[in-house]
Order: structure tokens, then sequence, then C-alpha cells
């Protein structure tokens, strides 16, 4: 009888093992440089896997083209040929009035790859209001040496105002982007050409020059670094 009930409960043991689930990784704890937030005035918050920044009601961009580089941003380094992908969720809903004189009222979150701060590519969900409605869209954009030469706009690649995952790829010198509202098809936007070093940083940022607070939320953040095979194999 004791050696049935030690047998039994050994089995249920190795079964508990076998049905426990794999420790989930936490990708935006470890390898992250210290956040970024020029103004001292955003919030950087995480939950297991699930990292919040909150950004309030004033201009807060990405726009080296008129000096306004103080969008919150957390960044790491990567090292030549990579794939990278993350999922954005959260209120896009811009306020009728905004804080850029020059534009729309428009919130943004997504993907950033930066080679210093005038040589960067953004992937991003992106709302605006230009009138009484919403133009939810992927913003796909370059500024090179802090010249401005690509700047997708809501007639790119349209999207429902709902969470969105993007993916951006670099192989050498270009750089890819697509995006997908259900993480199965995937829409890819126009390639960039564009000079870059082995290293560079990428990570993910959120601007805002709605006049209300904005908290996109990102998960889901995948990073593979492409490894450079050696003698052919």
């Amino acid at each position: 009888m004791i050696r049935s009930c030690s047998s039994l409960l050994l089995l249920l043991a190795i079964c508990a093992a076998v049905a426990a689930p794999a420790p989930r990784t936490k990708p935006f704890e470890t390898g992250w440089d210290k956040p970024v937030d020029p103004d001292g005035d955003c919030k950087f918050s995480r939950e297991k896997d699930v990292l919040t920044i909150e950004v309030p009601g004033t201009d807060h961009g990405l726009a080296i083209e008129r000096n306004q580089m103080n969008a919150p941003r957390l960044l790491r380094n990567v090292k030549g040929d990579f794939l990278v992908e993350v999922r954005v969720s959260g209120e896009f809903q811009p306020s009728s009035v905004g804080t850029n004189p020059d534009g729309f009222p428009f919130v943004v979150a997504g993907l950033l790859l930066m080679n210093g701060e005038k040589t960067y590519i953004r992937l991003e969900r992106a709302a605006t209001r230009p009138d009484d409605t919403y133009r939810t869209f992927a913003n796909w954009l370059l500024r090179q040496e802090g010249q401005w030469v690509l700047c997708g706009g809501a007639s790119v690649k349209p999207l429902e105002d709902k969470e969105t995952y993007l993916r951006l790829e670099r192989r050498g010198d270009k750089v890819l982007g697509s995006v997908s509202q259900d993480g199965k098809e995937w829409h890819r936007l126009p390639p960039i050409d564009v000079k870059l070093p082995v290293t560079v940083k990428i990570g993910v940022a959120a601007c805002n020059t709605s006049s209300k607070p904005f908290a996109p939320r990102f998960d889901r953040f995948q990073l593979e670094q492409k490894i450079e095979k050696k003698d052919g194999k």
C-alpha cells in the first residue's frame, strides 16, 4: 500500500511538471537602455510582458525637422540584421484641439529604429483628427541626416481602430515594414533603402500632439537577430 501511494505521488508530480507552463519571458526587462523621457513628464510602467507609456496632453514628438525630439522611448542596441515585432493597443482617439500649431491632433505609438537623433525610421499605429472624424493608419517614415525623406500618410495603409501588430526587419541597408491587425495576415509597406552602421538602436516610442493624455500599451515584443553564417555554414 505504501509503495502504491509513493508511486501515485511520483506519477502526479511528473504529470504536474509536464503540465506546468514554461516560464514566460519578460521582454522589456533585460538588455534595455534606461527609458528616454526628455521632458521628465512621462511614465513607463510594466506588468508582466506589457509595457505602458503614459504621455501627457502636451506636444511630445519625434520630429527633427521642427526640432521636437521629446517623445518618450525605450531602446536597446541591436547588431546586424534583425526582425522585430510588437503589438500596440490602447485608446487612439486624439482630442479635437492639438498642441502642435503646425499640424492636426495626432497620436502614434510603435517601433523606432534610431541612428542618432537625425536618422531614424518609425513604424507606428497612428490616429489623427483633422476634423470631427478620426483617421487611423500605419505611419511609416524615414528621417535621414535631419531631412524629411519619407512619410507615410493615412492613404498608404488605413487601419481599423483596434490593436495592431507591427513588424520591422533589417537586411543590410534595406529596412522592411509590415503591419497586421490579426497577427496572421500582413501588409508590407514600401521598402526603405538607407545606409546604417552595423549597430543601431531599436525599441518602442509614443508621440502625442493631442491635448488629452495618451497611454498606448506594447506587448508580444519579439526580437530575432540574424546570425551571419561563416565559411558557407
